[in-house]
């Protein structure tokens, strides 16, 4: 990558990124709207596209781009495809970070994120959400929740507690594994007192 190549990539903007790596080449490809939607609602579509795929990373964007030149929609297959689908591969690709999720933010910053930190099962929820971009609602979610949280609440104190006693952990996994929890942890924690600030 050449200076030039990078003083472009850093000074434009994200939507500008997706439609340089993304939107542009799939037009070059022959991806066209559909007959019956006016150019402003194309034009209104693609810049949903972009807005969406912004948190993509170029390489995820580079594949996507080579499914979707597959996907196209009609006869000839060169109507862009749905925008549920593209998302959809988007996040097979590169899951968007729940960071960037308003849903999430707004649900830690609501009564149930303390609520979770206080009963400890707020990494449990996290991770929940993660898999399910969606939060434990379900009587049956919060028995999986809880049941999870009360494991890995379990695990993290007794590799804790080897770690006072010995000096270490038994096995570099159970490290591994207390850091993440440890880690996701504090995130959660973040969120929530963000929310509640």
């Amino acid at each position: 990558m050449t200076e030039a190549d990078v003083t472009m990539t850093t000074d434009e903007g994200k939507r500008a990124r997706v439609r340089r790596l993304l939107i542009h080449p799939l037009t070059a490809d022959g991806f066209r709207k559909r007959v019956k939607t006016s150019d402003e609602d194309h034009r209104n579509f693609l810049d949903r596209v972009a807005d969406s795929l912004a948190y993509m990373t170029d390489d995820g964007l580079r594949a996507l781009r080579r499914s979707l030149a597959t996907k196209g929609d009609g006869s000839s297959r060169d109507f862009w495809p749905s925008y549920a689908c593209i998302i959809g591969l988007a996040e097979a690709f590169e899951p968007r970070p729940l960071e960037h999720a308003p849903e999430l933010l707004r649900w830690f910053a609501s009564r149930a994120g303390p609520a979770a930190l206080e009963a400890g099962r707020h990494v449990a929820e996290y991770e929940f959400w993660k898999k399910h971009k969606r939060p434990p609602v379900m009587p049956g979610d919060k028995a999986r929740v809880a049941e999870v949280a009360a494991k890995w609440n379990d695990k993290a104190e007794r590799i804790r507690d080897v770690i006072r006693r010995r000096g270490r952990a038994n096995f570099d996994d159970d490290l591994q594994w207390l850091d993440w929890f440890e880690k996701t942890s504090t995130d959660v924690e973040a969120l929530i007192e963000g929310g509640a600030g």
